[in-house]
């Protein structure tokens, strides 16, 4: 769908922990990386969806709104912005704003904060801007959080706990004291947030304002935009105008949407300005003082800048070896081509040999997220991870070869050796996987394979699974596998409609969040509503990696114990019955011939497994039963939860070889 047409004349190291605890922001974490190391659900169902406006953003029968990102909270309550409609003397006021905290578990609506923010664009002036909300870190331990979201005249709003029903709400604001804030509201009003927020582990906000009418002159310190930090624990703040970084004199604020991205140590973030020459900048968290810049330029017309359009949400992306990528939007193509610019730490676009880094062949609205090289085996190249991004071929005039073959490709950020663009004929990143849309648009007969897009401005990447959760504007999510290379699963949500383009997300359940056609779905499986995997045993051996291979399996290697090689898998599931006399639970089994095998089952009142059934096992898979008959309820913990474990155990022989255990079809239910 959305495309934009304009004249030619338009001028380290990774923390992986973190994600399995949560969507905190944009991106999934400050970097951007959009990666999920946990245990997802097979998309199997809708196990719960919500509106995130009143009043859809329809104009020509598409939605041109960005929806903020849906947050997720360790303790898996699902954070929300929703827009809402009143009607003032009979007119309707369409810019109004709150935030919504939902049970990850069925979707109930836990909590509701009114906001005064008022968007920086609004339909149909343009495509209504993102409402800017994030999680922050809110107390001593690291899974509690609370929220922020932008309120009136560049305030924040700051709600002490994201999870609880009742909870304090106070408001900052960065750049004058409350007491005159309140005074002066009305008159403040041209001051807008305009970018996501972006937190660090300190509780630090960082967030883009613009000034964008006459103001008191008191404010005249704020220049015409800037970037602002607050605390959200203490209300401290600084900020530093567009004007004051010493990048360039044309600049007036902060790229529309992009939200900034901050370095895994926190001494740093990386933000887009704009409203001149575009550039890329990198600013100490200590100060806002600049550190590095770049002029961003398109690659395929030396000296020609990019554009950072007000449509676009594209953010900086931050690499597991600290390089930078930025979706921009080209020179003078207008097929809305775009490319994901590529800087190392220090905003170079060249290496010490002065050879350019790789570019992305398109990236205009596209914030592009990491792929570890490990999770496609196709790939042979040295590369440690690679990069997804949109790659759209558009349909539209000015560009022989537009023919809507709308893709999403996973790109080698270090080489750029095989492919070529195919509009300019630079060369650009290799494309490793491309999947194309699924379904024809059949709205223009002169380009009858024409699909409808992905409808994503950042993917969820799913670390276990080798897989990208991804939504398309064919109104389906899609499940895309970078083993196999093919859209494994999928779940129709809506009619096709086109829209402005939002992100997936995955909570720490494992379930998977999609915004399609204005409404937020949650989507999962029905037998695995809560899924842990663990190796070893619970006094020895080591955790080893984890294949989550279809949404049903398991499989890990043993590891050696003084009882010879052992290899555990524990699965949680929830079950509903009422008077239930059995508890049932069955699985297929593989392992190495004469493994001696266990299923065991947690009893809650006990506070420990207890083994139900054992057989030996074989290197085929064969069916492993067992059931409860009495004190069935003891092994039911709270929500329904069973908790299933596996064991397979090779006495000591010879050289201790390993083995893989796996789990196919592991199912539990009462009767």
């Amino acid at each position: 769908m959305v495309r934009l047409a304009f004249s030619a004349a338009m001028s380290s190291l990774l923390v992986v922990g973190a994600f399995a605890q949560g969507w905190l922001c944009y991106g999934g974490n400050p970097q951007h990386t959009g990666m999920f190391v946990g245990t997802s659900q097979t998309a199997t169902t809708v196990k719960w969806q919500t509106p995130l406006d009143d009043n859809r953003a329809y104009y020509g029968g598409e939605v041109l709104i960005h929806y903020a990102a849906p947050m997720v909270t360790p303790a898996n309550n699902v954070v929300i912005g929703y827009r809402y409609t009143t009607s003032v003397s009979g007119n309707q006021n369409y810019d109004n704003w709150k935030v919504v905290g939902h049970s990850g578990a069925n979707g109930n609506t836990l909590w509701s904060l009114n906001t005064d923010y008022s968007a920086a664009l609004i339909f149909p002036n343009d495509w209504t801007t993102v409402f800017p909300i994030t999680l922050f870190q809110s107390g001593a331990g690291s899974n509690i959080r609370g929220v922020a979201a932008a309120g009136a005249a560049g305030s924040v709003m700051v709600r002490a706990s994201a999870d609880a029903a009742s909870s304090t709400a106070v408001r900052y604001i960065f750049y004058t004291t409350l007491a005159d804030f309140n005074r002066n509201k009305a008159s403040y009003q041209p001051v807008k947030i305009n970018t996501p927020i972006t937190a660090d582990a300190s509780g630090n906000l960082y967030f883009g304002y613009e000034v964008t009418a006459s103001v008191p002159s008191n404010l005249a310190k704020l220049g015409s935009g800037g970037i602002a930090k607050v605390n959200a624990h203490t209300g401290a703040s600084i900020f530093m105008p567009v004007g004051s970084m010493n990048v360039d004199s044309s600049l007036s604020r902060p790229a529309m949407n992009a939200s900034p991205a901050l370095t895994v140590d926190g001494q740093y973030i990386y933000v887009a300005l704009s409203g001149g020459n575009p550039f890329l900048v990198k600013l100490k968290t200590k100060d806002l003082s600049t550190v590095a810049k770049a002029h961003l330029y398109d690659p395929s017309i030396p000296g020609a800048n990019i554009v950072l359009i007000n449509e676009s949400s594209a953010a900086p992306m931050i690499g597991l070896d600290g390089h930078v990528f930025m979706g921009v939007f080209g020179n003078q193509y207008r097929e809305s081509h775009g490319w994901m610019l590529q800087f190392d730490a220090n905003l170079s676009q060249a290496d010490s040999n002065n050879k350019r880094y790789p570019v992305g062949a398109f990236g205009w609205d596209d914030t592009a997220v990491v792929v570890p090289s490990t999770m496609v085996p196709s790939y042979k190249g040295k590369a440690s991870y690679l990069v997804l991004t949109k790659y759209n071929n558009y349909d539209m005039g000015g560009d022989a070869g537009a023919d809507g073959s709308n893709k999403l490709a996973v790109l080698d950020p270090t080489s750029d050796s095989v492919t070529t663009d195919r509009q300019s004929g630079i060369p650009v990143m290799n494309e490793i996987l491309t999947v194309l849309g699924v379904t024809k648009t059949n709205d223009d007969p002169n380009h009858p394979n024409a699909v409808n897009e992905w409808c994503i401005n950042s993917a969820a990447i799913d670390v276990n699974r080798k897989s990208a959760i991804i939504n398309s504007e064919d109104g389906h999510m899609y499940r895309w596998s970078f083993v196999t290379n093919s859209l494994t699963e999928s779940l129709d949500l809506q009619p096709a409609t086109g829209e402005a383009y939002t992100e997936t997300a995955i909570g720490p359940n494992g379930v998977l969040y999609v915004i399609n056609n204005t409404i937020l779905f949650a989507i999962g499986s029905n037998n695995a509503t809560s899924v842990s995997v663990a190796q070893g045993t619970g006094v020895s051996g080591n955790v080893q990696s984890i294949w989550y291979l279809d949404g049903k399996s398991f499989m890990t290697n043993s590891v050696n114990t003084t009882s010879g090689q052992t290899a555990t898998i524990e699965a949680d599931f929830v079950c509903t019955g009422s008077n239930s006399t059995s508890l049932n639970v069955t699985s297929v089994v593989s392992a190495a011939a004469n493994v001696n095998g266990t299923m065991s089952l947690y009893n809650y009142t006990s506070k420990k497994f207890v083994s139900v059934a054992t057989q030996t096992l074989t290197s085929t898979l064969a069916p492993f039963n067992a059931a409860v008959k009495t004190n069935v309820s003891e092994y039911v913990g709270p929500g329904g939860k069973v908790r299933v474990r596996i064991t397979g155990v090779l006495p000591p022989a010879g050289s201790n070889p390993r083995f893989p255990l796996a789990i196919d079809i592991i199912t539990a239910g009462l009767s």
